[in-house]
């Protein structure tokens, strides 16, 4: 990683941290955790990787970075 892209990201990371995220990557690196910082368990996109506009959570992945997951089908119709 170039000094360039590993300063973009230290950017991004305090931006999200600034605005109240936990902002940890994805193991795609492109997805960033928007539950607060220091949580315990998962991280979680709220907001990309929804199936329906009703569900709660989008993309989730474990700390260990295990491969992105959909949350369960929303139980709304």
């Amino acid at each position: 990683m170039s000094k360039s892209a590993k300063a973009d990201v230290q950017a991004e990371l305090a931006a999200c941290r600034a605005a109240g995220y936990c902002g940890e990557l994805d193991p795609g690196g492109r997805i960033s955790c928007t539950r607060r910082p220091n949580h315990d368990g998962d991280h979680v996109n709220h907001y990309r990787g929804r199936n329906r506009p009703t569900d709660t959570e989008g993309y989730r992945w474990s700390p260990s970075g295990s491969p992105l997951r959909r949350p369960p089908e929303s139980s709304v119709p």
